[in-house]
């Protein structure tokens, strides 16, 4: 059984102290996706993406944010499960080899808390998304930005037919982005 991903990235990062583009810890940074199929929670994720952040604290409406995922280090818990998401029915990664996303706007919600609108491209559809996510120091002065957004298998015309009886449409991507200035 395939355990699809969804992602987003999602996918999101933003951060800290100065305005000044921050760079990502690869190594214990996260991109991933919980879905159910037959209605039981599947975990997987992403090996490599790549993340562009830019924040300024005192000017939040001036942050930029882009994560690029490769779509082909997919990692669904198997080979059988991986094999299927590079399909055309699921991910069509021949053709569609990265996700994005791109914000337009971040917002701080509250203390810690911000909103990026922007938009995230999935197998070539394009759909506005709103990324809630946490952004806190860490004892070691890194920054860990931290967030979910659902993510519909139906918008970004992911799997279909007869997966539909086994997987739910609605998936939760997660991230958990580790960046330092």
């Amino acid at each position: 059984m395939v355990k699809p991903l969804l992602f987003l990235g999602v996918l999101v990062a933003s951060v800290a102290a100065q305005a000044q583009d921050w760079k990502v810890d690869y190594v214990k940074s996260r991109v991933s996706f919980v879905v159910r199929q037959m209605n039981v929670p599947v975990e997987g994720g992403f090996k490599r993406f790549i993340a562009q952040v830019s924040f300024d604290p005192a000017k939040v409406e001036s942050a930029k944010m882009r994560v690029d995922l490769d779509m082909a280090s997919i990692d669904t818990g198997s080979a059988e499960g991986d094999d299927e998401a590079r399909r055309p029915l699921w991910f069509d990664m021949a053709r569609h080899p990265r996700a994005t996303f791109v914000s337009q706007s971040v917002a701080r919600q509250a203390d810690g808390r911000y909103m990026a609108r922007g938009d995230l491209v999935i197998k070539g559809r394009t759909r506005a998304v709103s990324v809630p996510f946490s952004l806190g120091r860490q004892a070691n002065g890194a920054w860990l930005a931290e967030g979910k957004l659902p993510v519909s298998r139906a918008d970004f015309g992911i799997g279909g037919g007869d997966w539909n009886d086994v997987v739910a449409n609605e998936a939760e991507a997660r991230f958990r982005i580790w960046l330092t200035p």
